[in-house]
């Protein structure tokens, strides 16, 4: 089994997976509505388990060529050195947040509470994006299992987003 694109979609992820967690970090510290921190606070754990099981996935991929079930490889995750990892470069439409772009240039305007929401929840429907696509492109279902594992989370995240702005707003979120 060529386990290297694999391991190359997981490396696209894993990083994606720690820009989302930087986003929601700064996100928390920023916003004034205190359910826009704790949600914020909550994806931001959210987006480190889900950095866990992509480790645990990548560990035992280049150990053994094998996947593991998505529970399995996040107790695996935790206990593997991220910087035993050599990242390649990917293609920017790989990227939910493009290299060298700081979090705060990805708002275009001032930080607001509704700002940090619609960016999340532009984020989330990108992750959804990315996700479903390795898992549709996986040969293996142990790998099909843990990226529809990761769908699942981020849509999750996208509903709670969404239900957030539309209760802030009175409106249905359009993007």
């Amino acid at each position: 089994m060529d386990v290297e694109p694999a391991l190359a979609a997981i490396e696209v992820a894993i990083q994606n997976e720690l820009a989302g967690q930087r986003f929601y970090d700064e996100a928390s510290r920023h916003c004034i509505d205190v359910w826009a921190k704790d949600v914020f606070a909550t994806l931001a754990r959210d987006e480190e388990r889900h950095t866990q099981l992509l480790l645990g996935e990548h560990e035992s991929l280049s150990r053994s060529g094998q996947w593991l079930p998505p529970e399995d490889a996040m107790v695996a995750g935790e206990q593997v050195d991220i910087t035993r990892i050599a990242f390649s470069t990917s293609g920017p439409d790989a990227e939910l947040f493009p290299a060298g772009r700081a979090v705060s240039d990805a708002i275009d305007r001032t930080w607001d509470d509704l700002a940090a929401i619609a960016f999340g929840i532009n984020l989330e429907r990108a992750a959804i994006s990315l996700y479903q696509k390795h898992a549709g492109a996986a040969g293996d279902p142990a790998a099909v299992r843990s990226f529809r594992f990761l769908v699942a989370e981020e849509e999750g995240h996208y509903r709670q987003l969404v239900d957030r702005w539309e209760t802030l707003t009175g409106v249905e979120f359009e993007s």
